[in-house]
């Protein structure tokens, strides 16, 4: 008796009442769904706006982690300079450069990622305020013992060495003289224009900087050897010196 009285009163209900008893948790469930996506979209809103304008201050740097940023960057730059040297590969420009690009991104948001003596004075004499004189004093000396110190790691590598020296491509030492101060002016050039603006760290000032190497290298790479770096130069000579002895 109590199932056909259940029965009776469930056929006498609305078709329409009937359907939306039955179908009751489908409205649920698609408004669980797009609860979900709004939650997504505001997450990732807050994430995008973070990255763009709200970015989490982290401390400044220690002077002591700046200049291991500053020895290891050139290391890995004259290290790749030495290999690509030594092996001949016409490829070497093209590898040194993107080494460079991809040591100051790495060390950019440490050091400034200079790695390179001639542009830690011209960051000093641009007069930014970007490094003090006697920090800029004491980057010179790290990424010169960083150029030494692979400059003998490319050595026992590859068991080979060179020198840099003007007579190597049999031109006057006016030659090397004046190539290698305009591309290394050129290199100093975009270091302070992309690398040290008001923006930087940012996301090409690498990019610009390597392919200004690549540039300089493949530009003059038939009259000079083109290193445009003091670091690179002192680590090849003193390990060639080393060699030849």
């Amino acid at each position: 008796m109590v199932t056909f009285a259940t029965t009776v009163r469930s056929a006498s209900l609305p078709a329409a009442l009937r359907s939306s008893s039955l179908h009751s948790s489908a409205p649920s469930s698609r408004m669980t769904t797009a609860t979900k996506a709004t939650r997504m979209t505001m997450m990732t809103a807050q994430v995008q706006d973070i990255i763009t304008t709200h970015r989490v201050d982290v401390r400044e740097p220690l002077l002591r982690e700046r200049l291991l940023g500053e020895l290891v960057g050139t290391f890995f730059l004259v290290l790749t300079v030495g290999i690509g040297v030594a092996s001949g590969s016409d490829m070497a420009p093209v590898a040194i450069g993107l080494m460079l690009a991809v040591q100051i991104y790495t060390f950019g948001s440490v050091s400034g990622g200079f790695l390179n003596p001639a542009v830690t004075l011209a960051v000093v004499l641009g007069g930014r305020q970007k490094i003090s004189c006697s920090n800029a004093a004491l980057y010179i000396v790290a990424e010169c013992l960083g150029g030494i110190a692979a400059g003998f790691a490319a050595l026992a590598g590859t068991e080979k060495s060179f020198c840099f020296d003007y007579a190597a491509k049999s031109q006057s030492w006016g030659t090397g003289f004046e190539l290698e101060m305009l591309f290394t002016m050129a290199l100093c050039g975009i270091v302070l224009s992309a690398g040290t603006s008001n923006d930087a760290p940012n996301q090409y000032f690498g990019f610009a900087i390597g392919c200004t190497v690549v540039a300089g290298a493949l530009a003059c790479g038939g009259f000079d050897q083109g290193s445009f770096n003091p670091a690179v130069t002192v680590g090849m000579n003193i390990a060639n010196y080393a060699n030849s002895n």
